[in-house]
């Protein structure tokens, strides 16, 4: 046989991997995508302005305390509202009130709106392993099926058994070699039910502060866990907003500078970096950002704080695109 030539056990083989119960034979893009709330954050994570969180995948928000994952995880729920998805919450540590999901605009008494709260990782996969179970059994693989959309916020908080059991003997013994292993086998879990599912899964989570800049890691370090289940994870960190007084030279504090950086994707360039106004009063501005990346990719130009775009007669300013 040359070397051009097909060998011909492929035909045959095949059809007998057509036969193998569970053993897929086509690498699927994701069916359908929820965006952030931003459309530069939805560019530097899936390639698009316009997608963001993907169908059949895990993506992960990391960041310090206090950095924007729930908020950004709450904007991606109301978006998966927007798109008639069912959505399951679970959260294990208290930051998903009915309150503050219904100020990011989330719709709480919606029928299709589903709330865990949890305490230990063996709770987070009871839950959603039965939810699952139940979403097979009744929509199955079609790409037709309702929409859904599972958010855990946050791993970070998830207890072992082991860990909850000292504590209620009073005894502050930790698990930690363990725990880091049941939430890697959790998320590979998660990873192989929910990829033929029209089902996304959002998950936040803590990163720690890097003690050996040369290991090549950056600043932060996100969990090994994390890094081996996400197929998207979104690094973020906050700067303080601050704006004018009238009237006096003073700044006052009006909300963060939310910095997003493309941790990990598999749809476009990673560690592409954008930052994201968050005023206090006006919530996430969908466009924030939008002028500098257009600028960056040759879309638009500058001129004197104008932009315009080229071998065109339209000129604008960045607050007036949108």
């Amino acid at each position: 046989m040359s070397k051009k030539e097909t060998p011909s056990f492929l035909k045959a083989f095949e059809k007998d991997l057509e036969k193998m119960d569970g053993i897929g034979t086509s690498a699927l893009p994701p069916r359908y995508w929820y965006p952030t709330g931003n459309y530069v954050l939805n560019k530097i994570i899936s390639g698009s302005f316009f997608r963001g969180i993907p169908q059949g995948r895990i993506t992960d928000l990391a960041g310090a305390s206090g950095a924007g994952k729930s908020f950004v995880a709450a904007n991606i729920v109301k978006a998966a509202q927007q798109a008639g998805a069912t959505v399951l919450v679970i959260d294990s540590e208290n930051a998903l009130d009915n309150d503050f999901m219904g100020k990011i605009g989330v719709d709480v008494n919606n029928g299709k709106y589903l709330y865990a709260e949890v305490t230990t990782i063996s709770q987070v996969i009871n839950v959603v392993s039965k939810f699952l179970k139940g979403y097979r059994a009744e929509c199955g693989e079609d790409e037709n099926a309702e929409q859904v959309l599972i958010l855990i916020d946050s791993l970070d908080m998830l207890m072992t058994d082991t860990e909850l059991a000292n504590y209620e003997k009073g005894d502050q013994k930790g698990d930690q070699g363990q725990r880091n292993k049941q939430l890697k086998a959790m998320l590979r879990n998660f990873v192989q039910d929910i990829k033929t599912l029209n089902v996304a899964m959002v998950c936040t989570s803590q990163v720690y502060k890097n003690q050996d800049v040369t290991n090549g890691e950056g600043v932060w370090i996100v969990s090994d866990a994390v890094k081996y289940a996400a197929s998207q994870i979104v690094l973020l960190s906050k700067l303080k907003l601050r704006e004018k007084q009238a009237g006096t030279t003073v700044k006052a504090v009006t909300g963060i500078d939310m910095k997003c950086e493309g941790y990990k994707t598999r749809f476009t360039k990673p560690f592409q970096v954008v930052n994201v106004e968050v005023p206090y009063e006006q919530g996430m501005d969908p466009y924030s950002g939008l002028a500098e990346a257009l600028l960056n990719l040759g879309i638009i130009t500058e001129n004197r704080g104008r932009y315009y775009i080229p071998n065109t007669e339209t000129w604008f300013f960045a607050k007036d695109i949108g």
